[in-house]
């Protein structure tokens, strides 16, 4: 019987492995994650583990007895060269060589991409450059916020992980996979003060892609330099505002300030406009 290593903090590719019922699937599912709220509705055999305990744990994986491991939100990086004589397989949420990285999501509206996708490729010690088995990817398109990005890039998951297995399974687990360029692609990763906007300093547009590159509840941007009585502390979601006479009434305005505001939403002045907030706190 082959034996599956799953280590993760997301769902839909382990759902879809554990439908493989002729193989033994060991799962570790990361503490305090999104898996672990909804793990017992597939499988009541797992072992929690905590970001803290990751030396402990790649030294108690390495020594176990097992053929292929599969990587799904894994909070740490794998040391490939210690584990060669196994298949090492991590399914990551957006089209490699494109946004490659630990948080790679909300580089979808910071780096202005036109597409999102998802990616099953074999590690390598390049972190999210080891050879592709398989990936999708669809049009990025005006009614998506950053809640519909993380939800429809978990979905393409559990598809191109499917897709991907069955084609390994085709070449009976010896398939060599398409060689990534990562020379061309991106790597985007959150970094101190990236959620942050000023309205002091930059543009309608640039505040904008900053608040939609962090639109949902666990993230928001922060406002830095704050004008007098802006008591807000974060942004979730906002929208420019195009409206000519309302950009002329306020076009003498301070940048930074509360111009107008009207059933729990407020128009704030740029440097060369006008904004609408919609969700904050």
């Amino acid at each position: 019987i082959m034996k599956i290593i799953f280590i993760g903090n997301r769902i839909n590719v382990l759902k879809e492995l554990l439908k493989y019922i002729e193989y033994k699937v060991e799962v570790f599912c990361l503490k305090d994650s999104f898996l672990e709220a909804n793990i017992k509705n597939i499988t009541k055999d797992y072992t929690l583990f905590t970001i803290r305990e990751k030396t402990q744990l790649i030294e108690k994986i390495i020594g176990k007895s097992f053929d292929i491991l599969i990587s799904n939100g894994c909070p740490f990086i794998f040391p490939v060269h210690r584990i060669k004589s196994k298949l090492l397989i991590n399914v990551h949420p957006t089209y490699l060589p494109y946004l490659r990285g630990k948080t790679p999501l909300n580089g979808v509206y910071y780096n202005n991409m036109k597409f999102i996708g998802s990616t099953m490729h074999y590690m390598s010690d390049i972190v999210d450059s080891g050879n592709i088995i398989y990936q999708k990817k669809i049009k990025l398109t005006d009614d998506l916020d950053l809640g519909l990005i993380y939800f429809l890039s978990f979905y393409l998951e559990g598809l191109v992980f499917k897709k991907g297995f069955e084609l390994l399974k085709k070449n009976n687990f010896d398939y060599q996979g398409t060689e990534v360029n990562i020379s061309s692609g991106s790597v985007f990763n959150r970094t101190k003060n990236i959620n942050e906007i000023d309205f002091h300093k930059m543009d309608t547009d640039e505040i904008i892609k900053r608040i939609k590159s962090f639109g949902v509840k666990s993230q928001g941007v922060k406002i830095k330099n704050k004008s007098k009585g802006l008591k807000i502390s974060r942004i979730y979601e906002a929208i420019t505002i195009n409206n000519s006479t309302l950009k002329k009434i306020y076009k003498h305005q301070k940048p930074g300030k509360i111009v107008h505001k009207y059933d729990g939403k407020i128009l704030i002045k740029t440097i060369d406009g006008l904004i609408k907030i919609i969700d904050f706190r």
